[in-house]
């Protein structure tokens, strides 16, 4: 189904998140109030509560319940159980008063059509360069519970219970069992794309694996990657070209990862960036902290960014 017809839902979803408030929203209160533009993508908040959660709502219709003002805050309901937008960190009612504890959940801006890698003027590069140190001195911590209520995990031994062994693009992986007809999709529309595309052929036959589940943590930080989900994929190519993929390894090696040019920094053909994004997962490559191998399922993402996505 396309997102113009879920973003038609969205109008029958506020009435219905309005009418089962237990609390009204305070006079004068701002749902759309913005941080400034110039928050990096991939980490930080760039839209209001409600237009957030209405999103997840949207792209997990089967596992959101409702949306609504609770107790002087938006909440979202996952299987009874409310978590409190938190400033972004949807935490549930028994962790509110935690809230220092964690930092916020990423809901950001992302660009449709081709990558464009940004040239930076000093500032911020400046201002980039310290918030790499910042993750490394205190690296970010999110509170794992809506996530783990989404995708029906609450530790390792449940995570691996919900994955399930597939092949992509002719190679085995894992991935969660819900992600298995959005998988297939994808794979069927890159088939499609490259059958009149030789370089995309010869890019897929390059390919010497795709990672999926994998339970661990995001690379310097405190938090679960989405690979422990099963919601990510990463497409490892026999060869990077001595191009860079990975901000982390680049600034680890004294690269100028701030300054790469296309032509030294490793990226995805377009069109499988474009199957990836129709059925709901954004691509690391367009992080400003990039990860060009990576791809996860976050059609909330796409969704408050104005992409076309097919929800299965």
């Amino acid at each position: 189904m396309r997102r113009s017809l879920y973003l038609l839902a969205l109008g029958t979803m506020l009435v219905s998140a309005h009418a089962e408030t237990t609390q009204p929203a305070p006079p004068g209160f701002n749902l759309l109030t913005r941080p400034s533009s110039a928050t990096p993508a991939g980490d930080g908040i760039a839209f209001g509560a409600r237009e957030v959660l209405l999103a997840v709502q949207t792209a997990y219709p089967l596992r959101v319940e409702e949306v609504a003002w609770r107790d002087g805050d938006w909440a979202i309901r996952v299987d009874e159980e409310w978590f409190f937008w938190a400033g972004g960190r949807l935490l549930p009612a028994r962790d509110r008063a935690a809230v220092d504890r964690y930092d916020p959940i990423p809901f950001y801006r992302y660009e449709p059509g081709p990558l464009v890698i940004p040239e930076y003027d000093e500032e911020e590069r400046a201002e980039l360069e310290a918030r790499a140190e910042e993750i490394d001195r205190d690296p970010p911590r999110r509170h794992p519970g809506f996530m783990n209520a989404i995708w029906r995990v609450s530790d390792r031994e449940t995570s691996w219970q919900r994955q399930k062994t597939t092949f992509f693009l002719g190679m085995k992986t894992m991935v969660h069992r819900d992600l298995l007809e959005d998988l297939a999709a994808v794979e069927e529309a890159i088939l499609a794309a490259a059958q009149n595309d030789a370089a995309l052929r010869a890019f897929v036959a390059g390919l010497r694996s795709v990672e999926g589940y994998n339970f661990r943590r995001v690379d310097g930080t405190a938090s679960l990657s989405n690979h422990s989900y099963g919601i990510a994929v990463d497409l490892l190519p026999a060869s990077y070209g001595g191009r860079q993929v990975y901000w982390r390894w680049a600034r680890d090696g004294r690269v100028d990862w701030l300054g790469l040019s296309p032509h030294d920094r490793y990226s995805i053909p377009r069109p499988i960036v474009e199957a990836f994004e129709r059925y709901g997962f954004v691509w690391g490559g367009k992080w400003r902290f990039f990860d060009s191998i990576h791809f996860e399922y976050r059609p909330e993402i796409t969704i408050l960014n104005g992409l076309d996505v097919e929800l299965r």
